[in-house]
């Protein structure tokens, strides 16, 4: 090939490339006009229960101002996302407060502890931006009632006033409930150490978890993976709820007075899913070992550690509060720190 045939060669691929090229560009161009046509909300996205990104549990907030979505395109958005939790934020009802929906990848929820704690950094955010303490006070309004929060700047940590009307189910679960959904318990010739059967409670109608001790077994509680959700006997009234598993070790307690506090290390199993940190789970697993240990205080508080063995360390914090006579839970507090990730829009039909 001569030079002359060689310089032809290349100038024809370099003609031939650059219709390529601003072919290339006017379809971009065209793409960002094409995508100004769809609707579309902002987002954040952040992990909740640490301070660390990349930690934690993330969650999705859409902010749908103006926009109007179907149930459907909420659980689709939430699929889309495939967090544990995705949050629908309203605009402010008349009285001021925001109002949330809460979405799993499969279903809506009626209350979630993470995505409160993520949705009140959100908010606190926005609000106290321009107030020189930044700490304040607000209500969310969730399906299971209104969420009052609030923002303590020093820590940087939200705390909510978790809805609850716990209910101990009369039917614990047992193996027939857990081994179908946990395929490592399939493999353990020797559970000794793990009760026969476990209780079974609900937080609030439509959210209910088995609290599986493996203080005894580390081995079996090192050894959990992803699973389904358990069909569980639940009292009448009470179905249909979310169901989860939380298995649960308990690292140390002490008693300071009329306050007991616990350390405790824990995984929870749903929907296919280990949740690497689970709020309204946590507020289960307090307020039922509150009950069951009112003799050595009224008062107890739970540091709570989750999402080890996943990677993604989170520490949640659950303050229950007995009544005088220390059968019923009067208040459960559930704080946490959350770390911002991303934004941006999400464009839907």
């Amino acid at each position: 090939m001569t030079d002359t045939e060689s310089s032809r060669d290349g100038s024809r691929d370099n003609a031939e490339m650059s219709p390529m090229k601003g072919s290339g560009e006017h379809v971009r161009e065209n793409f960002k006009v094409v995508l100004l046509d769809f609707e579309q909300a902002p987002y954040v996205t952040l992990d909740v229960f640490t301070s660390q990104r990349f930690k934690g549990n993330p969650v999705a907030i859409v902010k749908l101002n103006d926009v109007k979505l179907a149930q459907e395109q909420k659980q689709q958005i939430a699929k889309e996302f495939n967090f544990s939790e995705t949050v629908f934020l309203h605009p402010a009802t008349g009285d001021g407060n925001p109002q949330v929906d809460i979405f799993t990848p499969v279903n809506e929820m009626e209350f979630a502890g993470h995505p409160i704690i993520g949705a009140g950094h959100f908010l606190f955010r926005q609000v106290l931006a321009n107030t020189p303490n930044r700490s304040g006070t607000l209500t969310i309004m969730t399906k299971a009632g209104p969420v009052p929060i609030s923002y303590d700047p020093a820590n940087e940590v939200v705390s909510a006033e978790a809805p609850h009307n716990i209910h101990i189910h009369q039917q614990g679960a047992t193996a027939n409930h857990i081994l179908p959904v946990q395929a490592s318990l399939s493999a353990v010739s020797d559970l000794h150490g793990v009760a026969e059967k476990s209780p079974v409670i609900s937080v609030v109608k439509g959210v209910t978890y088995v609290l599986v001790d493996l203080t005894e077994r580390p081995d079996i509680f090192a050894n959990i993976v992803p699973g389904g959700s358990p069909e569980l006997d639940l009292d009448a009234g009470w179905s249909p709820s979310f169901t989860g598993i939380m298995y649960h070790r308990h690292l140390g307690s002490r008693t300071e007075g009329d306050l007991v506090i616990w350390d405790l290390r824990v995984r929870m199993i749903a929907i296919g899913l280990e949740d690497p940190a689970c709020g309204s789970g946590g507020c289960s697993l307090g307020a039922y070992l509150a009950l069951s240990n009112g003799q050595k205080g009224r008062n107890h508080w739970f540091y709570i550690d989750q999402g080890i063995e996943m990677g993604r360390d989170s520490h949640i914090i659950v303050d229950v509060l007995l009544d005088e006579d220390r059968k019923k839970v009067s208040t459960i507090r559930l704080a946490g720190h959350a770390a911002f990730v991303a934004e941006g829009n999400i464009f839907f039909d």
